[in-house]
Order: C-alpha cells, then structure tokens, then sequence
C-alpha cells in the first residue's frame, strides 16, 4: 500500500515537483494516475507550463508560438516525471545518522521529500528532519529557502527551525517536534463550535501576520500546512512557497525565492487568490485571501467557490461569486461578512492587514449576546423575586384577611344576637302601653252593624293621634311603626303623620294577620316599603332596612290584634359590624338587592355569594355570611371584601403578567446564553 496520501486536488507543492522530476517512484505513480482521471489537474499542470513558457515570449507572434506548443510541454513534463535517471534513493532507516541527527521515524512524507522524527545528540532533544527526496540544485536552494524563511519567524505559531544543512547526498531542514495533527485532521476528527474553529484560526494567523511582519508572504496558506499540538498550541508550517515581500524598508531582506518564473500562480487552486489565477502581485493580502477561503471551509463545511473545473473556478474567484451560505448554518451574519470582506476579489477591498482582520475575528461578538443572557437572567431573577416577594407577603396578608374574617364572623353572630334582644326588649316595653292594648281592643263598629263608617274613621283617627302623643319606647336609631287588625298603618315614627295605608301589601304582614300570630325578623328594602308609605310620603333613599314583627293577641284567641314593628337600617348594622378600616361590608336582600360600603362592587358580591368560604378575586379576598333569622334561617348575607395587599399591586393581573415576563426572560436568558455558549455571534 503506498505512503502517499490520497487527495482529491494536486497542490502546487506536488505539480512543481512533478515538473522537476523530483517525485520517486510511489508518489509519481499516484500523481500520474491522478492526472489520468482529473480534468482540472491537468489543466492546471498546462497553466504551470504555459507561464513558464510565457515567461521567456517577447512578442505575440513568440506567445502564439507557445500556444502551440504547450501540448509538446505537457508530454516534455510527464516524460521527465517519469525519468528515474537523477533520482538518488535516500535508503534511510531507522537509527541511521544524517548529519548530527540519529533518525527514529518516519512520520510523514510530502511533495519535496519525507519527515522523520530525530534525535539530536548536541543538544538533547528530538526533532521533525525534513529530508529532500533527491539530489537537485534548484530543490537544495528551494529547501534551504525554506528554512530561511521560517528562521526569520520566532513566534508560537510558527513551527520553529533550528537547522539547515546537507550531508553526504541528502539536504535536510531540523524543526521544532509538534506531537499533534494538521488543522484539518483537527477539524474533522470531531465537531467544534464556531468559537473553537475561529479560535484555532486565529491563532494560526497571528502566525502568518508574524511571518508578514518579517516580510514573508506564505502563498498557500491552508489547513493541512497547520499544526495542532497535542498541547493545543496551533502552528503554522511549510512556508515552502514563501517569498519576500517587496518592502524596501524591510529590515529583512532575503534572496528571490520565487521557484520559478511562474510562482505567483503557485497555491492550492481552492484557496487560491485571484491574483494567484491572474499571475498578479502576490503580498500580505494574497494570504488574508487564502486564510478566509481555508476558514470558510472550516466553518461551512464547503468551499467558497464553486468550479469544477480550473479555468470555472478560477473565473468565479475573481469575479468574486460567492456559494451562499447552506441552510441551517450557525455562522451568523456578522462573521460571515468579515470572511467574505478577506475574500474580496480586489486585494484594496480586503483588511489592510492579517492584524486588522484578526482583530474583527478576535472581537468578542458574543458579548452582546453575554450581556443580553446576563441581563435577562437578572430581569428574570428580579421578576421571580419580586413573585416570591409578592407571594410571601400575599400569604401574610391573607392570613391576617382570614383571621379579620373569622372576627367579623363572630361579630354578626353578636350582632345578631344584640338585634334579637333588641327587638325582644322592645317590643315587651311597648305592649305594656296603654296605647297598643287601646289599639289591639278596638275594632270597627261598622263590621257589626252597630255603627257608621265616618264614624270608625273619626275613631281611628283619634287611635292615631294617641300614639304621636305617646311616649313609645325607643333603643337606639330604630324606627317603630304600628298596624291595625286590618293591617291598617296606625302610627310610623318615620313620618308620624303618615297613617291609614295598607299594609297588606307587605308580605310578612299579610302572613303574620292570615296567621293571627308570629314573630319574623325579615330583611327588606326600602322600596318595597314605599307602596305603604311606612317610611314617608316620599320614597326613602334606596338601601335596605331589618324588620323586626310581633303580634299582638288578647285574651286566649289566637289572633292578631295588632302588630307592633321594629325597624332597623342595614347600614346601622353593617356599622355595628365593622371591626376595621380595612375591611370593607355589604349586606345583601333575597332578592339581590345590596346596600355596601364604598369600593365594594357587584362582580365582588356575586362571586362571593355563589362561592363557598373565602374566595380570592383579582387583588381581593372575599367572604359570604349568613345573617339568620328568628328561625335560624338566612335572611340575608354579609360579604366580607379586603384589598389583598402584596409587592404586585400595580395593575389588574399584576402577578400573571410578572409570571409570564418572568418565564420570557428566562427563556431569553437561557437562549441567547446558548448562543453566545454555541459562538452563533
């Protein structure tokens, strides 16, 4: 199995050395039967051969005769590559000694000649011998060039030269040992992130921007002529196609190492420049064009030109017709245009150097995406604080609104209680007044034929004048009122002059006469006491009212004589109720009607009293009572409403719309960390 290692393209390394014979048996064997089956390394070994000759045309006619001639010049080429005649074996073996070097073994081999691993004795260290693969004049000075050109470099990521010399036959080069891989074994021997890749890069380019700074053009600059260590240290090497760059104020001067009249087209055609395809001025701006095609490569996974063919490939680099960028890519627009920028068909358009495009590499184009994550993680942070702030104190707060609650439970049990003995107390003070035992004896003489009607009205008139007269016991701010058997208003301390209306229409009146007897305490509204006129002859202000009812029978005949009525307001007793400021009541009738402090609202009353215990609305807690009757029956309900007082009491829905702010910047935080973590900048 050959040693030569399979590539899909002949660099330029390789077609110099085929055209000079310098190839041994194994490595012209697979050149050549590469050339038979690749269209474009052919064409390129033409191009090679047609500047060479072009070199030596002085006039058109001389140049069309060099056209004509470039087929003969391409068989010459091939012929000469198969000539052994000149080619010395180097026969080297492990422990042979070249030089001062103990040679140990062969780690690579290329288009000049093979790499072993060596020892030197003098000063203790092995080293990479790179030996020249036969004897030729113009190689030993292109291999001695070499090693000129990387002495000139003292940087970490150049591959150092410590020696040059020959010995017997052989011409070799010592260098510095990188125990380690080419960049592009590096890039595929696992998947990195684009930080790790243009890191690498980077690293290689300070590499190149060193050898620029010592006056060294590369010209074929690529991921196989970069090393990885082991150590992780990245390294360029073979500068084998360097030559000086004409900068007269160089400190730096070397001999012409262009290898021969058609050197500025040498280079790996996929990473070539479009002054290398046009035989332009190769400088430090040709190597900024060869280190972007190689990182675009690396970061998209393809080339950046398309061409199948050379003179395809070649066209489309100088017009500058980039492939887009593959769908699903994580390279961000950002990066992409610095690449792009360093593969500008016109070297002016480039960076002005590998300095300045290193530094638009080196720049932290993921820190708008730290500083995002960091600054939605920290909004998040202080959302879900400000959640757990709000829930902590909500917890309290509605603590001390239950406990509030259960108080002012029991305070309606109490005043519950007070109203009972209140109405008991005194409707016992007023049956002992002579007026309503007068009242509960009467009766219309005309029911019996015995008298007239005039004459029953004049007596219930004068009925009427003896209760305004009487001094009838009163508690507190209770209202009394006075009815007739016949359910006629007799007396209302409302409007003492308001009497003789029906009282019929009231329903706890017509049940206690239809029954002859009872007690009832009912809650009512003032309009529905405004048909009898109980409370004034103009309708009272809208509210509702507690009716105390006791009827009064003499003797042992179960019927009602009179009936004496207590009445209270509801807001006297949502006053009585009322421990705090902070709490706020209503008191609610049967049929819906409500009478409430300000601030409580309808929404809050209805959801209170078709909720069981305490329910929380919004910003507020909420609580229903019973308020019971004489029978221990419901007769209305008390809604307990107290503002749920919390850190989130700016607005309605204040903690979902935190909550959900809350998971948004988190999810920000978390993806735009990801991206700066993954190098999408």
């Amino acid at each position: 199995m050959s040693e030569w290692p399979t590539v899909d393209c002949l660099d330029a390394n390789t077609v110099q050395d085929l055209m000079s014979g310098a190839l041994d048996t194994a490595a012209r064997g697979a050149v050549l039967g590469h050339l038979d089956t690749c269209d474009d390394c052919r064409e390129l070994l033409g191009v090679t051969a047609r500047h060479e000759l072009t070199e030596h045309a002085t006039t058109l006619n001389a140049r069309a005769a060099i056209d004509n001639t470039v087929a003969a010049q391409h068989d010459a080429l091939l012929a000469t590559a198969h000539d052994t005649s000149n080619r010395i074996p180097i026969g080297q073996t492990p422990g042979a000694t070249i030089g001062r070097y103990e040679l140990d073994a062969r780690i690579g081999a290329g288009a000049m000649g093979v790499v072993w691993r060596a020892h030197d004795p003098k000063l203790g260290r092995d080293v990479a011998l790179k030996l020249l693969r036969r004897r030729d004049e113009l190689l030993t000075e292109r291999l001695v060039r070499e090693a000129q050109a990387m002495a000139q470099i003292s940087h970490p990521n150049v591959v150092a030269v410590y020696d040059v010399g020959s010995a017997g036959d052989a011409t070799y080069i010592a260098m510095e040992l990188v125990d380690g891989k080419s960049l592009r074994q590096w890039q595929l021997a696992e998947r990195h992130t684009v930080p790790e890749i243009v890191g690498a890069y980077v690293a290689a380019g300070r590499g190149l921007a060193a050898a620029h700074g010592a006056g060294i053009v590369h010209r074929d600059f690529k991921a196989d002529n970069v090393l990885v260590g082991s150590d992780g240290r990245v390294r360029v090497t073979d500068f084998g196609l360097a030559a000086s760059e004409p900068a007269p104020t160089s400190a730096h001067e070397i001999a012409d190492v262009e290898l021969t009249t058609s050197g500025s087209v040498l280079g790996t055609p996929a990473y070539m420049a479009p002054e290398q395809f046009s035989g332009g001025n190769v400088d430090p701006r040709t190597d900024q064009f060869n280190f972007c095609a190689s990182l675009y490569e690396a970061l998209y996974g393809e080339r950046p030109f398309p061409g199948a063919k050379f003179d395809e490939l070649g066209a489309n680099v100088i017009a500058g017709k980039l492939k887009p960028p593959p769908p699903g890519t994580q390279v961000s627009n950002g990066l992409r245009a610095i690449v792009v920028r360093g593969l500008s068909p016109k070297p002016s358009e480039r960076f002005p150097s590998m300095d300045h495009l290193l530094a638009e590499l080196g720049r932290d184009r993921a820190r708008p995406w730290r500083r995002a994550s960091i600054g939605a993680a920290a909004l998040a942070a202080a959302l879900v604080l400000g959640l757990v702030a709000d829930c902590t104190v909500r917890d309290r707060v509605s603590a001390e609104i239950r406990t509030s609650f259960a108080l002012t439970g029991k305070q309606l049990d109490r005043t519950t209680m007070r109203l009972r003995d209140f109405f008991r107390d005194s409707s016992g003070l007023a049956l002992r007044e002579p007026a309503l035992r007068d009242l509960a004896g009467h009766r219309d003489q005309a029911d019996f034929g015995l008298g007239t009607i005039a004459a029953d009205d004049d007596e219930l008139e004068r009925l009427h004048g003896t209760f305004v007269s009487a001094e009838l016991p009163r508690l507190s701010n209770a209202q009394l009122a006075i009815v007739d058997y016949k359910g006629r208003l007799i007396y209302t301390s409302y409007a003492p002059s308001v009497w003789n209306t029906d009282m019929r229409v009231l329903p706890p009146i017509r049940a206690a006469l239809d029954a002859g007897t009872g007690r009832a305490l009912r809650v009512m509204s003032y309009a529905e006491l405004a048909p009898t006129k109980l409370t004034g002859a103009t309708p009272h202000q809208p509210g509702l009212v507690l009716v105390f009812l006791q009827t009064l029978a003499l003797g042992e005949t179960p019927e009602a004589r009179a009936i004496y009525l207590v009445l209270e307001d509801g807001k006297l007793v949502l006053d009585d109720l009322r421990l705090d400021d902070k709490t706020t009541l209503a008191l609610v009738a049967p049929d819906g009607t409500a009478i409430g402090d300000e601030g409580i609202t309808s929404a809050q009353i209805e959801a209170a009293t078709t909720r069981k215990g305490v329910v929380e609305l919004g910003s507020e807690e909420l609580q229903a009572r019973p308020l019971l009757g004489l029978d221990e029956k419901p007769i209305a309900t008390v809604v307990m409403a107290r503002h749920l007082d919390g850190v989130l009491t700016l607005f309605p829905h204040a903690q979902l719309v935190f909550a959900l702010a809350a998971l948004a910047a988190i999810a920000a935080a978390a993806a735009t960390a990801l991206r700066a973590r993954d190098g999408v900048h």
